[in-house]
């Protein structure tokens, strides 16, 4: 009996594990990726924000272009919290389907509560871009 069990176990096991097969993966070749929905490898990475935690409701922004090439965005952040924060503002440029196309960061430190610091961020877009994500983090943010 113990020989029929272990016989179909084994022959339900290489059964089953038959229709398993590797299935080929997309093709990555240049010729099949359109470089207008691919984001730029050389986007700058923002400092970590220690312990953080949003606060976009504090941000007030200038117009966001978002035509390829060198963009300026003015704004303003007024903290809401209680204490001191350091804050990090960020502005993402993408495509309409989340690719990111450039960004841009502001690092506002030690900002007391109720007080406004103004400030510009500047990026380099790439083509495809159609709208601004603006972020703000505040937390710690160490140098």
């Amino acid at each position: 009996m113990k020989a029929i069990t272990i016989t179909a176990a084994l022959t339900l096991l290489v059964l089953g594990g038959a229709g398993c097969s590797a299935t080929s993966a997309p093709s990555t070749s240049a010729a099949s990726i359109d470089p207008g929905r691919v984001s730029p490898t050389d986007l700058p990475t923002p400092p970590t924000v220690q312990e953080a935690q949003g606060a976009v409701r504090d941000l007030t922004l200038g117009e966001c272009k978002t035509q390829a090439g060198k963009q300026t965005v003015s704004g303003e952040l007024t903290s809401s919290q209680a204490e001191r924060a350091d804050f990090l503002v960020t502005i993402s440029w993408t495509t309409s389907t989340g690719d990111v196309m450039g960004r841009g960061f502001k690092v506002i430190q030690n900002l007391k509560p109720g007080k406004t610091k103004k400030f510009v961020i500047t990026a380099t877009v790439a083509a495809g871009a159609t709208q601004c994500v603006p972020g703000v983090e505040f937390g710690t943010i160490e140098k």
